[in-house]
């Protein structure tokens, strides 16, 4: 056989050439005896039988090298992930990036009529954990090394235990639940329990993986209870678990009833609670819930009944969260209570009823180390609506307090443009101001082209006559979600380059009327055109130059500038 060229090895030339088209004839046209020539025919079929077996030979050959080739490939792709930028990243930082992007491992447990397929009712994205150490063997080690990420469990039960199917949630649940808890060790855990179906497999006896989670009780460090039927201390009368003890608890938040029922367990339990967060108001805590005097933060719905000696119960409170509203309106005169060490304040408004000033909260308070202030609804949004209501209390509240805040947040809101920079003039020390208007109509929404003008550091607007700027210290600005089709979008280009001084970068800054240097600026359009953003493209000298720049119109995001 002739070399190949191509290949370098032997190519396959066939012994027997082959016309279909000249057998054809002789099958049509040769017959009688003389037409067979046995020997003939013969010697041709041996060397059709020797081109088959080169042919296979031939074909195994190509076969080894398809296999070859195909290990060579693999090769090079494994060759190429030693390139990798990320292979450079030490396993203490990568262990960091681990703990940041693992938050719930999510177990669902629900009736067999109504549960999803299995691919996704066990899908492994609610177990974030559970994808990290399975993407390969580096990841795997340091995955099993923290403990930590391995017990932030929550648990949503929604079985009966009368249904059928319910002993196959010992498979598809207590063991990957074991797992979990046997790779946590020792840490100390996070556990949120949403409980709405029955979780006894008789009385008193918990379902096995219920009881596996409660048999750690001890280390709890941050437990979120919510069920409609059971409360804490029937889940905790089991034989097994009835001396329940909660040594490292610092953080609960229940939004069940608050009764004995569910803060019982926990009086004379949980030394070390710091936090505590409540769906109702403090009336139904007994009053021999000692541990009301080293809270660090607080969560509940005011009562004008607590109001007044808040802080007298609770001296040490660091961050407070509360409705706008009183639970109960008083008519009396507002008696002013003040705390030296609040430092953070979420107020949630919009409650459908509360349609009066003098039901607000804020004539109560007077908090004069406040660093951090959120506004955040209450309840989710709808296109429409009215303007705030408590716009005059919250200004004379700004105006009592004096405080030196650095972090101001609002979100849907309906408040005017004008209204805004009113209480922006108020915050000279501001330096991160966040901005979302989801769900708010465009006629109730602050962000204008009139207020990005009056952010601008070196001239004045409509809505800000003085020429000395507003919020000066401002480093990060985030506008979310604006609701118009259309905006002056040189308006926001000019305000930002105001705002861009690099010299500035590293100053405190102490001078009234210069202005410090914006490091990250965001702006979503979720209802305007991409192709529209093309008008930010003037902003990428910036951005090369150090501030981080997002603007998003419609769902995708603007590429880095």
């Amino acid at each position: 056989m002739p070399l190949c060229s191509s290949c370098g090895g032997k190519a396959f030339i066939p012994r027997v050439p082959v016309d279909l088209s000249a057998l054809h004839d002789k099958l049509r046209t040769e017959f009688g005896p003389a037409s067979i020539q046995p020997d003939d025919v013969a010697s041709v079929l041996q060397d059709i039988q020797r081109d088959l077996e080169d042919y296979e030979a031939e074909i195994s050959r190509l076969e080894r090298l398809r296999q070859e080739k195909e290990r060579l490939q693999e090769y090079a792709t494994q060759l190429r992930y030693l390139l990798s930028p990320f292979r450079k990243v030490p396993d203490e930082l990568l262990r960091e990036i681990f703990d940041l992007s693992c938050d719930m491992n999510t177990f669902r447990v629900v009736n067999p009529g109504k549960r999803l397929p299995m691919h996704t009712y066990q899908a492994l994205g609610s177990k974030p954990a559970m994808v990290i150490s399975s993407v390969c063997s580096r990841w795997r080690r340091n995955a099993l090394s923290m403990p930590v990420i391995w017990s932030r469990i929550s648990l949503q039960w929604k079985l009966d235990s009368q249904d059928d199917g319910y002993e196959d949630e010992d498979t598809e649940v207590f063991f990957p639940l074991s797992n979990f808890l046997d790779r946590s060790k020792q840490c100390s855990m996070t556990v949120n329990l949403d409980i709405h179906g029955d979780p006894f497999l008789k009385p008193k006896v918990l379902h096995p993986s219920l009881e596996k989670l409660f048999g750690q009780i001890t280390r709890w460090k941050d437990l979120s209870f919510n069920s409609d039927y059971y409360d804490v201390q029937e889940l905790l009368d089991c034989d097994r678990i009835s001396s329940a003890s909660f040594p490292v608890l610092s953080i609960l938040h229940t939004s069940a009833c608050v009764d004995e029922k569910n803060i019982g367990p926990f009086l004379g339990a949980a030394p070390n609670l710091r936090s505590l967060s409540l769906a109702s108001t403090l009336r139904d805590v007994p009053e021999n819930f000692s541990y009301s005097s080293q809270l660090s933060h607080l969560d509940f719905v005011p009562d004008k009944y607590h109001i007044p000696n808040l802080f007298d119960r609770c001296p040490r409170l660091f961050s407070l969260r509360i409705t706008e509203w009183l639970y109960r309106n008083s008519e009396n005169h507002k008696m002013i209570i003040s705390s030296s060490r609040l430092e953070i304040l979420t107020v949630r408004h919009g409650c459908y009823w509360a349609d009066d000033a003098s039901d607000s909260v804020f004539p109560f308070f007077r908090l004069p180390s406040l660093k951090a202030l959120h506004l955040e609804p209450f309840m989710l949004m709808t296109k429409g609506g009215k303007s705030w209501c408590y716009f005059d209390s919250f200004m004379a509240f700004v105006q009592r307090s004096s405080f030196q805040l650095t972090t101001f947040s609002i979100q849907q809101l309906p408040i005017s443009d004008a209204n805004l920079i009113d209480i922006l003039v108020l915050l000279p020390t501001l330096q991160n101001l966040t901005v979302d208007d989801s769900g708010i109509s465009p006629e109730y929404s602050s962000i204008s082209s009139g207020f990005i003008e009056s952010l601008c550091s070196y001239r004045t607007s409509s809505l800000r006559p003085q020429e000395a700027a507003i919020i000066p210290r401002l480093r990060s600005l985030r506008l979310l979600n604006v609701g118009v089709t259309t905006f002056n979008d040189q308006s926001v280009l000019e305000m930002v380059q105001s705002r861009w001084n690099p010299t500035r970068l590293n100053d405190v800054g102490t001078s009234v009327l210069e202005v410090d240097c914006l490091r990250a600026f965001t702006m979503t359009f979720p209802n305007r055109s991409e192709a529209e953003a093309g008008v930010y493209s003037s902003l990428a000298p910036i951005e090369k130059d150090g501030m981080m720049i997002v603007v998003r119109l419609g769902q995708s995001d603007y590429p880095r500038l």
